[in-house]
Formats: structure tokens, C-alpha cells, sequence
């Protein structure tokens, strides 16, 4: 509302104006200026160029002190267009249009309103009026200069339609020129950078942090993202991000983004950035579970504009490292035995098995408790899912506390990929008492000195006693081992004596000239017939004992008889029963 009245209050001082000139006032003006003051410098050659105005009609002319109006960026404008008529005759419904544009290149004022259509019912001629000053009619119109305007001069066309006395309708096109004041950043009309190159503004990513700092797979993070605008000189508009996160996977199998955000958008949306200024943009997303742990890598698109809507586009990237939750578990530990005394040792066996998706590094484990001495483990690396044994000693220095209730804690330590060193304390089931001392019962503790040497005695004894019987088995065993000896060598001889024995008596049977009268020998008689005389027997050993007689084998059958062809008496000179058996024959 403030705005129409307003234009209306300049309209009415346009008409004001207006009446003066046509009241004859002294040295009338036909250009006015919302503002003749601005800060410019033209050259007179320029000047003069753009403060003429033209016509395609030699009879219809804009008046001959026509003053190009200044236009400022943002400010209002009053443009008055002189119109003289130089036909004889009168022109009626003469129409006044000026011809708009909706660049800013070609038309430097805001088009607020419908029409700006001026109409004029007679233009007088110069029969009507021979003074040139007194037929000259004013245009008037109130213009607001655009804020994205030039510095320097527009061309203003007007289009005329009128009635000559003919009744026949006639078109004229007059032009003239507005000087325009513009920001510096929007640059001139003269041409002169028209052919200098400008300069393109440049969207970086300057950095960006996450919260947490530390972003593990499966969990929900907070992305902030800082953006610059490189250029000095020129701000950028309508910029618009769209994020992009690694793809994992195959598409045979499944693809995911590594990153989603959690309100389903990806893109954010600035208005401007001036020339060096920087926007943080931040965004929530979630990490999809079962990433492995490396760095991730998400894309981000930018497409802008700068102030002349010349469009642009650029993209970035960051790098943001996901890890995975470190996870061991331990089995049951063996400690054999559990129970020790100062000085001795236990034996400590367990497995150690990686439960996480990352690797572990260095684990080693350490016993460091003072009723023991510190002891040191080292398993190394154990990958995703992998198992690794502790064997390890350990021994007591001190006797456990009370309160630790038969318990010593363990640690556990690994490393992840940065060297960050994770401890966990583990309790396993060792008790360490006092070393055992050696104790007397009372009863002997309690015996005087002599007793006790009494005693010592009684052991000695004994002890020689004991001895002693040892011994005399030893010997007795060797003796019976040496008799036994004696007694194989003696019938090992009897033996021999026997074989001997029957081989002369088999070579006296084959001897012809030794036949007895019968055809027999008989052992115990000579060539002659005579009775040998018996051998001596060998008396025995009075310390040494008589060999046991052999008892016959009544399971083998007796050998048979040798037959020397001798008659069937039972008992021969010498002695002999029927089985020519000589009872002196046999062993003593």
C-alpha cells in the first residue's frame, strides 16, 4: 500500500512539472531525473553519444532538451520522454509505449505493474502552433532500477502509434538512453570486460569431524561437514549437496551403501555462500553392521550458481574410518595344582579364542600378583576366529591373602591395527601357603636326651641287623648256585664214562679173536676167562653233600636187552641174572 501511494505522489509531481512547462515557464525542461548527483565520470564524447535521443520519423522527434535520467541500483527513477510534432497538421490518439524486456541486459528497471501505456489526445502541428516549444507534450514515467543492474548506459526504446488527418494509423519508434548505477560486482555495459574472463567460483570440502570420533560398524554416528567457497569475488546461490557412500558387495550376491542416513535424505540444500565464506552442513547416519574395519569413502556431489545464475557443479569426497568391536572370549583355565606352597610351581593351561571380525595383535598374557613371580605368555596374532593355547609356569613367592579367597588375576592384552593396546583382567583358581615344615610328634619331643640316643642305638642295630640278613641270603644263594654248578659238571662226566663204556663194549663185540666159547664176552672177565678186578669207587667229599639219585621215569619204556648169543641160563659165571644185568654196573 505505501508503495502505490508512493508512485501516485510522484505521478502527481510529474503532472505538476508538467503544467509548468505547458504554462510557458522560462527555459523548460524536458528530461527529469530522480537523481543527477551520482557518482560517475563519463567521457564528453561518451556523453554526448548516449544524452541524444533518435527517431525512425523525422516528422515526430523527442525535444531538443532531452537529458538522459541516472538510474541507481535499488532506487526509484522519473523518466520523462519530450514529444514534438513537425507535421503542419494535428495527430490525434497518439499512444506512447515503452518497450520492455525481462533480462536485466536489456532492460535495467523492475516491471512492478501491467501497462506503462501513455496516451495523448492531440499533438498539436504547425499550422495549429508555429513556436516548436509550445507543441512539444511530456511522457511521464516513475521506474524502479533493478538490483542486479550495470554500471553504465541502457537503451530505452518507445513505441508511437498515431492518426494522421487521413484516418491512416502510423507507427514511430523513438530511442533514447538511461546512465545506470550498479554494483561493482555486476560489472559494466561499456563492453570494456567484455572479453576479460571471469573468474569461476570453487566449492571445497575444508574438513569434516564425526560424533563419535571413533565410528564402528552397525552403530549411528553424526557427519558435520564444512564447506568453502574459494572465490574472492563472487558469491555462490542455490547450492545443492547430495552425499554417496561406498557400495558394498556384488551384485550377484547383495549391495548396500556402507553409510544411510537415518532420515531417508541425502542432500541438503544452501541458499548462499558469499565470496570466502564457509556453511557446516550436518547429517545423521548409520553404519551398516558387518563392514569390515577399514576406511569407507563417501562422495558428494555440489551443484551451484553464481549471482548471474550461470550454473556450476563439483564434486568431493572424505575418507571415514569404520572399525569393528574387538571380542575375545577364554576357556575354562586348568591349574594343576591348584594349590602350592612357596617355592614350587603350577602349571596354568587355557585357549584364547577371537569372537570379533578383526584381527588382534601381540595378545600375550601376564600374571603380575605378589604371591607369585611375574610371569609372561606371548600367543601373537590371532585372526578373525581364530584360537591360540597358553602354557605357561608359575611360582609362588608369597603366600595368598585371605581376602583373595583362592583367586589370581591374569591379564589379557592385545593390540589393534592402530596400536592401541586393549588390557582385560581374567581371575583363575591357585592358592599359595607357607612351605611345609617338618615336625615331630610330642611324645618324642617330649623324650630326654638319653631316651633319645637309645633310640638312635635301637636304629643302628637294626639297620645292622637287617644287614646282616641281607647278606647271609646273598650267600647262601651264591653257595646253592655253585652246588649246583658241581653237580651238572659231575653228571655231565658220569655221562661221558657211561658213552665210553659202551662204545669199548661195542668194539669188543666186533673183535673176533675175544669171543667167549659161546660167542659171548663177558664184561667182567678178561681174554682168559678171568674176573677183572671191580674199579675203585671215589669216596665221597665229607663237606659235600651226596647227589641226590635221579628217580626213574616210569613213563618211558626200559631199553631192550642186547642179545650176545650166549645160552638161556639166569645167572652166568660172573654173577649175571637172565637179563644180563651186573648190579655191580650200576652208579654209586
Amino acid at each position: 500500500m505505501k508503495k502505490k501511494l508512493c508512485k501516485l505522489k510522484m505521478r502527481a509531481l510529474a503532472a505538476v512539472l508538467l503544467m509548468l512547462l505547458f504554462c510557458g515557464a522560462a527555459g523548460p525542461v524536458y528530461g527529469v531525473s530522480g537523481d543527477t548527483t551520482g557518482d560517475y565520470s563519463d567521457s564528453s564524447e561518451s556523453h554526448d553519444r548516449y544524452s541524444s535521443a533518435t527517431s525512425t520519423n523525422p516528422f515526430i522527434l523527442p525535444g531538443n532538451t532531452w537529458v538522459a535520467p541516472v538510474a541507481t541500483h535499488g532506487q526509484d527513477v522519473i523518466v520523462v520522454l519530450p514529444i514534438v510534432n513537425m507535421f503542419k497538421y494535428n495527430l490525434q490518439d497518439v499512444i506512447v509505449t515503452p518497450v520492455l524486456a525481462s533480462k536485466t541486459d536489456d532492460w535495467p528497471f523492475e516491471i512492478d505493474i501491467t501497462g506503462y501505456t501513455e496516451k495523448i489526445d492531440l499533438l498539436v502541428g504547425e499550422e495549429a502552433q508555429p513556436n516548436p516549444a509550445e507543441r512539444v507534450r511530456n511522457c511521464v514515467w516513475l521506474f524502479r532500477t533493478r538490483e542486479n543492474v550495470k554500471t553504465g548506459y541502457y537503451k530505452l526504446d518507445f513505441n508511437i502509434v498515431y492518426t494522421n488527418p487521413a484516418c491512416v494509423i502510423e507507427t514511430v519508434t523513438i530511442s533514447t538512453y538511461v546512465h545506470t548505477i550498479g554494483l561493482p560486482e555486476n560489472g559494466t555495459t561499456d563492453g570494456d570486460d567484455a572479453n576479460k574472463k571471469t573468474s569461476t567460483p570453487r566449492l571445497i570440502v575444508k574438513g569434516f569431524t564425526t560424533e563419535p570420533a571413533e565410528v564402528y560398524s552397525g552403530s549411528d554416528f553424526m557427519l558435520h561437514l564444512v564447506i568453502e567457497n574459494t572465490s574472492d569475488a563472487t558469491a555462490v546461490r542455490n547450492l545443492q549437496l547430495d552425499l554417496t557412500a561406498t557400495v558394498e558387495g556384488t551384485s550377484s550376491v547383495a549391495s548396500y551403501a556402507a553409510f544411510l542416513p537415518t532420515s531417508g535424505s541425502n542432500s541438503f540444500y544452501v541458499e548462499k555462500i558469499p565470496p570466502g565464506g564457509q556453511t557446516q552442513l550436518d547429517m545423521e547416519f548409520q553404519a551398516k553392521s558387518g563392514l569390515e574395519q577399514k576406511p569407507y569413502v563417501m562422495d558428494i556431489k555440489m551443484v551451484y550458481e553464481d549471482e548471474k545464475a550461470n550454473p556450476y557443479e563439483g564434486t568431493g569426497s572424505v575418507s571415514i574410518p569404520v572399525k569393528q568391536v574387538s571380542k575375545f572370549d577364554m576357556g575354562t583355565p586348568t591349574v594343576e595344582p591348584s594349590q602350592i606352597s612357596i617355592g614350587e610351581q603350577a602349571n596354568v593351561m587355557f585357549s584364547i579364542y577371537n569372537t570379533g571380525k578383526t584381527t588382534l595383535y601381540n595378545v600375550q598374557v601376564t600374571v603380575e600378583d605378589p604371591s607369585v613371580k611375574q610371569e609372561l605368555s606371548y600367543v601373537g596374532n590371532l585372526s578373525a576366529g581364530a584360537t591360540g593355547n597358553v602354557d605357561m609356569m608359575v611360582t609362588g613367592q608369597e603366600a595368598s591373602p585371605e581376602e583373595s579367597e583362592g583367586k589370581i588375576p591374569i591379564i589379557i592384552s592385545y593390540e589393534d591395527e592402530a596400536g592401541n593396546v586393549t588390557k582385560t583382567e581374567k581371575q583363575i583358581d591357585l592358592t599359595v601357603t607357607e612351605a611345609m615344615e617338618e615336625t615331630v610328634p610330642e611324645e618324642y619331643a617330649e623324650m630326654p636326651e638319653e631316651d633319645t640316643g637309645k633310640k638312635k642305638k635301637i636304629w643302628i642295630i637294626a639297620g645292622a641287623a637287617l644287614l646282616l640278613l641281607i647278606l647271609i641270603i646273598i650267600i647262601v644263594k651264591l653257595v646253592k648256585r655253585h652246588k649246583r654248578k658241581k653237580e651238572e659238571a659231575e653228571l655231565a662226566r658220569i655221562e661221558e664214562d657211561e658213552e665210553e663204556l659202551i662204545q669199548s663194549v661195542r668194539g669188543a663185540l666186533t673183535d673176533p679173536e675175544e669171543e667167549t666159547p659161546h660167542g659171548n664176552k663177558n664184561p667182567g672177565e678178561d681174554s682168559r676167562g678171568r674176573e677183572e678186578p671191580a674199579p675203585e669207587e671215589a669216596e665221597p667229599d665229607p663237606g659235600e653233600e651226596a647227589p641226590e639219585e635221579a628217580e626213574p621215569d616210569f613213563g618211558e619204556s626200559a631199553p631192550e636187552e642186547a642179545d650176545f648169543g650166549g645160552d638161556d641160563s639166569t645167572e652166568d659165571s660172573q654173577g649175571r641174572g637172565d637179563d644180563g644185568f651186573d648190579p655191580r654196573e650200576e652208579n654209586p
